[in-house]
């Protein structure tokens, strides 16, 4: 695709800044300034406008924001460290809900997340019907509950030694021995899934695309930590997402598009409780290359 880019002559400094970052070659150097020479390899990624020191590129891709002077006043690095080593998994809700405008305005933040080659191909299905996320939960649970059944069968066994190290083989271990802990939770009328969340944000992406977990996985990164700075709480589900792999009746009950494949599922709440101290983390494996 191919967007209408002017230079605005009278403001351009020429300085050169906006040819020097496009990294697509769509802008270049023509003459005495720099121009659109190649607009057809535009990425959308705005960076151009965003270095111009002098507001001289006019973009017709460019029109989701009001352009605007970055905050730096804003920016506060011990402040966003505290996120992030305070952030939790949250798996124990208060009874209120979440409305719509607060998970839009999660969506708003994190759709300024990074995607590869700026194709910005995530997406959301978003669930606020409390009745639906419950019986997800637990009918996964449910599924939980054959599956470990048949394992110890005879036909299982079987099953269990010819799939032996394998990942899905050690995700049945690991789980297969927390059942019965999990059927007290239902038993008590607990989501052992779900967590009785009142809302389930599922982030997608193009099935076919290279990226496209990768770039769900930034987003919902930026969008968790957010939802953590205004007071709520979130906790990824990997089960959610597994059965969303192969049960098409569940990711149209969901709202997954189709064409789309599910690469991230969170529910979001208010937390019940408040974690006093921070997150305790071993120190990161490091190799480093070079002086």
């Amino acid at each position: 695709m191919s967007f209408t880019i002017r230079i605005l002559e009278d403001q351009c400094s020429n300085c050169g800044l906006c040819v020097k970052d496009c990294i697509s070659g769509c802008l270049q150097q023509a003459g005495k300034r720099p121009a659109a020479v190649r607009p057809e390899r535009c990425t959308l990624c705005s960076h151009c406008v965003a270095i111009c020191p002098a507001d001289a590129i006019v973009h017709e891709g460019l029109r989701g924001d009001t352009v605007r002077p970055i905050r730096r006043d804003k920016l506060d690095a011990e402040a966003y460290r505290e996120i992030v080593i305070s952030r939790r998994s949250v798996r124990w809700f208060k009874p209120e809900g979440v409305t719509w405008e607060e998970v839009q305005e999660l969506i708003d933040l994190a759709r300024y997340s990074p995607t590869a080659s700026n194709t910005m191909e995530v997406g959301y299905s978003v669930v606020l019907d409390r009745k639906l996320i419950r019986s997800t939960g637990l009918g996964i649970f449910k599924l939980g509950e054959r599956i470990n059944t048949f394992m110890h069968s005879r036909p299982g066994r079987l099953l269990r030694k010819l799939l032996q190290g394998t990942a899905p083989m050690s995700l049945v271990e690991r789980y297969g021995d927390r059942i019965e802990h999990f059927r007290q939770f239902v038993a008590a009328g607990r989501d052992p899934i779900c967590y009785d969340a009142p809302a389930l944000i599922i982030v997608h992406s193009p099935a076919g695309s290279r990226f496209g977990r990768e770039n769900c996985a930034i987003a919902a990164t930026n969008l968790v930590n957010y939802a953590h700075a205004k007071g709520l709480g979130a906790c990824y589900l990997g089960f959610v997402v597994v059965t969303l792999g192969w049960d098409r009746k569940l990711r149209r009950k969901l709202g997954v598009p189709k064409g789309r494949r599910a690469s991230l599922a969170l529910v979001l709440g208010r937390p019940g409780h408040r974690y006093r101290n921070p997150v305790m983390r071993p120190p990161a494996e490091v190799s480093w290359v070079g002086e």
